[in-house]
């Protein structure tokens, strides 16, 4: 059944102050569990904490076309909650520069995703609490100083929490495309697409409801050499099941075109994440599966441009708990590369890396553990230019709660053959 699409009454304009973080910064501080296929070599790394021992997370990393890297998250500050935080670093992962944003709520605030124009600008999208409201999609422009810009939020009709995570410059219309979610009326959390320009002026939205009123939510985007637009996230598409993984395909004015939602073998949450396009008529999509007796485990999936499924499979970890696949970027050869979390024997929750070739072929992959034996989780990745891979990780101190984590690795090592990690599963459902 084709989702409804709705134009989103309410655009605010807020603006907010921006000032320099504290960034402390330590040698590396995570140690190799597991792995299989040694290509990924730590060349550097930087943790970063708000100073305060509170929780500091980190959310998207991105390589900016000059090579400049960019984090973002948020840290704990004290009577301000949560504050959107922005780093800069060469591409040694040297310290340049940060800045936070606090609402006027002195709520929870967080950066997500990032996207660069032509004139060295940073496009942040992420949440903002606002008085009376919950969260809002906040989205803000800063120079390549760091300077903001300027910056605007988007409430939903109903007063309760919106949020934005997924955006994309595009070279050829000049104009930001944009995913999240609102909440709307009797229909819970619906999928939210918009198109701003550079200004952050909107030039149009919609918002998407499923076949059932509860979670729909869109996180990542990507251009076809066709000019479609792709879009991962999750949907309810059966009130007896939790939400399904659900891709979108959209014509590039976010005309509605197909999707697919794809439920698991068991009724409980499955979650679409990363989504890349390969220049060849497929698309990658990674996200996390429920399945019988095994809890979350990492899914990759392979389709057409039209949305036939091609191939797809899933990583189960040596324990039953959270295996997730949530970033995937696209490295030289048409090599994959996913973080996420995987749990182990040894550190609990880890950070976990993957390399996959265009075939869905595992070639290498490795684990992570923080200082604590906790909560680690990778949350992006970016491929930069001379094959090296950055991520962004969570990591659990024993003083400090969680801190962010950047890391810089050389991915140059290449292999000839693949190599099967994991267990396999065959497509459970697709529903048009």
């Amino acid at each position: 059944m084709c989702p409804k699409a709705l134009v989103v009454p309410v655009v605010a304009i807020l603006l907010v102050v921006a000032y320099p973080a504290g960034v402390h910064s330590d040698p590396p501080d995570v140690v190799p569990v597991s792995g299989e296929g040694d290509a990924f070599h730590l060349l550097h790394s930087v943790t970063v904490d708000g100073g305060e021992d509170s929780n500091d997370e980190a959310r998207g990393i991105s390589v900016a076309p000059d090579g400049t890297v960019y984090g973002a998250g948020y840290v704990t500050v004290t009577g301000q909650g949560r504050n959107i935080w922005l780093g800069q670093y060469d591409e040694n992962l040297i310290y340049q520069d940060s800045v936070t944003v606090n609402g006027v709520a002195n709520g929870d605030d967080e950066g997500y995703t990032m996207a660069f124009d032509g004139s060295g600008n940073v496009y942040l999208i992420g949440y903002m609490t606002m008085v009376g409201e919950g969260h809002d999609i906040w989205l803000g422009k800063f120079d390549s100083d760091l300077v903001l810009l300027d910056s605007t939020t988007v409430t939903g009709p109903d007063s309760n929490d919106d949020d934005g995570y997924g955006i994309l410059y595009d070279s050829v219309s000049g104009n930001l495309y944009l995913a999240g979610h609102v909440r709307e009326p009797g229909e819970g959390a619906n999928i939210w697409l918009a198109i701003y320009d550079t200004d952050l002026d909107p030039v149009k939205a919609i918002t998407m409801n499923g076949p059932v009123d509860d979670t729909d939510k869109a996180r990542f985007l990507a251009f076809d050499d066709t000019r479609h637009l792709f879009v991962s996230g999750s949907m309810t598409d059966d009130l007896t099941r939790d939400y399904a993984i659900w891709i979108g395909k959209f014509k590039a004015d976010l005309t509605f075109v197909d999707d697919v939602t794809v439920d698991g073998p068991t009724t409980d949450e499955d979650k679409g994440y990363g989504l890349v396009f390969d220049g060849d008529d497929t698309i990658f999509v990674t996200g996390t599966m429920n399945e019988t007796n095994e809890s979350y485990n990492i899914w990759m999936a392979k389709y057409d441009t039209d949305l036939n499924p091609i191939d797809a499979l899933t990583i189960n970890g040596p324990v039953d708990g959270e295996d997730v696949a949530y970033v995937m970027d696209r490295g030289s050869g048409g090599r994959l590369y996913h973080t996420g979390t995987f749990t182990e024997t040894v550190g609990g929750t880890n950070i976990w890396l993957a390399r996959f070739d265009p075939a869905l072929n595992l070639e290498a992959w490795m684990t992570l553990d923080g200082p604590e034996s906790d909560y680690d989780t990778g949350i992006a990745v970016a491929a930069g230019s001379n094959e090296d891979l950055y991520v962004s990780a969570i990591i659990s101190d024993p003083v400090e709660g969680l801190n962010m984590w950047f890391g810089h690795f050389d991915v140059s090592t290449i292999f000839a053959d693949g190599f099967e990690a994991g267990n396999t599963t065959s497509w459970s459902s697709i529903v048009p």
